[in-house]
C-alpha cells in the first residue's frame, strides 16, 4: 500500500527506492536502509562519543527514576521501545521494577532486533 506521503510503497525495492529518493529535493534516501548490521554498530559508536550525551543522559534519567516512572505504569502494560539499539536504556527501566514486565522493541535494523533476541540476558 503507497504512503500517502509519498506514493512510494513500504516493501519498495531497494533500487526502485533510491532512484525515487535521490530525484527528490531534497536528496535523501529512507532511514531503513542505514541501519543495516554496519549501521547498527556505527550508531552504537556514536552513542559511545563524548560530545553525544543523549543515551548517557537517558540512562541516567531512567537508573534515577526507574521505579518512579514504572510506579505508573499498568502491570498488565507491554512496554514498547522504539529504536532500543544496544537495549541497555530498556534493560535499567526493567531492572527498577520489581516483578515480570512484558516489553517489546521496535528497530529498523532486523539483525539488532534478532541479535537482541538472541541474547542471553534477554530470555
Amino acid at each position: 500500500m503507497p504512503d500517502s506521503t509519498t506514493g512510494r510503497s513500504a516493501a519498495g525495492s531497494f533500487a526502485g527506492d533510491v532512484k525515487y529518493y535521490l530525484t527528490q529535493t531534497p536528496r535523501q534516501l529512507p532511514s531503513r536502509y542505514l541501519y543495516d548490521a554496519l549501521g547498527s554498530a556505527l550508531f552504537e559508536a556514536i552513542c559511545e562519543l563524548p560530545w553525544y550525551g543523549i543515551t548517557r543522559a537517558e540512562g541516567r534519567l531512567l537508573a534515577s527514576r526507574g521505579r518512579e516512572i514504572l510506579a505508573r505504569v499498568d502491570p498488565l502494560s507491554t512496554l514498547i521501545e522504539l529504536g532500543p539499539g544496544s537495549g541497555e536504556k530498556l534493560a535499567t527501566l526493567i531492572k527498577s521494577g520489581a516483578g515480570e514486565s512484558h516489553h517489546r522493541s521496535v528497530d529498523l535494523s532486523a539483525s539488532l532486533i534478532r541479535r537482541r533476541a538472541a541474547s542471553p540476558a534477554r530470555r
